[in-house]
């Protein structure tokens, strides 16, 4: 799973003066970056096969992978 470094809330992502990322937005968007399906709550960590597609699932609340 990949790991980040969350910013708090009054952290400035954006330079005013310039429009630049600061170095918090930097980290903060290299991390998300790094980010998969996996990483996200209601996916089933299950591995798709080859043809496999990402298909809800009401009952469990999980994203599958599952046939198209």
């Amino acid at each position: 799973m990949a790991r980040f470094r969350m910013l708090t809330p009054d952290a400035v992502i954006i330079d005013p003066k310039t429009g630049r990322f600061t170095e918090n937005g930097y980290d903060l968007f290299k991390g998300l970056e790094r980010l998969g399906l996996i990483d996200l709550a209601d996916v089933d960590p299950t591995a798709p096969t080859n043809g496999q597609v990402p298909v809800f699932n009401s009952t469990t609340g999980l994203w599958k992978a599952g046939a198209n």
